[in-house]
């Protein structure tokens, strides 16, 4: 079982806020922010963090993806709406995914640094 995921970022202000209205319409918040850690989640669990990565280093791995689970399927296109209206760039809007299984529902856009990030829920 995976208890967190923590990315880097070029642009972390940017990147707090762009994570901060992303991840709303998922029930996560900003719950703390260092200037060199940001972490969001619920009181109960902090689940998702940024940090700062210095331009030499290589931010996004090609390949690599971290998917995030929604309550449901609104919530699914809302983060995607919101995530494309900050400057996200659109992987494949929100749909049903037969190929993976009947009520898979999901959407995909590459973050402001180029992170693969998913957005799903298997609510029917």
């Amino acid at each position: 079982m995976i208890d967190h995921v923590s990315l880097g970022t070029r642009r972390y202000a940017e990147a707090v806020a762009f994570y901060s209205r992303v991840l709303a319409p998922l029930g996560l918040q900003l719950l703390r922010d260092t200037g060199g850690e940001a972490a969001f989640g619920t009181p109960q669990r902090w689940c998702f963090f940024l940090y700062p990565v210095p331009e030499a280093e290589a931010v996004a791995a090609r390949g690599a993806h971290v998917a995030l689970g929604a309550p449901g399927r609104e919530a699914v296109a809302a983060a995607h709406a919101t995530a494309l209206g900050a400057s996200a760039q659109d992987i494949f809007s929100p749909r049903l995914r037969p190929d993976i299984s009947e009520t898979y529902f999901g959407a995909m856009f590459h973050d402001l640094d180029g992170h693969r990030i998913e957005v799903l829920t298997n609510a029917a």
